[in-house]
């Protein structure tokens, strides 16, 4: 009998498809290989949601890359400034994904908190964070806000105190 426990995620397999390189598409184990290595470093309840919702992760996954390259110029990247910017720009960007209300969005932010290597604190402040960023997706999903509205009201966000900051 197969182990089918071996075989490649829906994740695995969608992501190996998704971007061009500079002379065209990647050969498909090159793609693979590489959205391997970041699915390996999901943790369990992540995997989980990934598997239920591919589509969904996949979307989570640009956002992510959209954050940190939108706020890779701030203080503080790591329990600071940059980093509440970074977390609650990124649960925006996946509540506008994944629409109105939607609980997804907070399940898989909420999923990715459960990671073994943060602090207590540091924890409590990316909870937080990434709540005011549900919010802010809500609001961005209503007021009908470009990305970069989103991003200024983010921002707006931490500088009035809305967002916690460890250090």
């Amino acid at each position: 009998m197969a182990n089918y426990l071996n075989r490649p995620s829906i994740f695995e397999i969608a992501t190996a498809f998704d971007k061009p390189d500079n002379d065209g598409y990647k050969s498909v184990s090159d793609k693979y290989d590489e959205h391997k290595v970041v699915y390996n470093q999901l943790n369990d309840k992540e995997k989980s949601l990934s598997y239920r919702h591919p589509f969904l992760a996949l979307k989570i996954k640009e956002n992510r890359e959209k954050a940190f390259r939108a706020t890779s110029h701030f203080h503080g990247i790591t329990d600071g400034y940059g980093d509440a910017i970074r977390h609650c720009y990124w649960c925006a960007l996946n509540q506008v994904s994944d629409g109105l209300n939607s609980p997804n969005a907070k399940k898989f932010g909420d999923a990715h908190e459960r990671t073994s290597n943060n602090s207590m604190n540091a924890k409590e402040m990316d909870l937080h964070n990434n709540s005011v960023g549900y919010h802010l997706g809500n609001q961005a999903i209503i007021n009908g806000w470009s990305e970069k509205e989103l991003l200024n009201n983010v921002i707006n966000a931490a500088n009035s105190g809305k967002l916690k900051i460890i250090k």
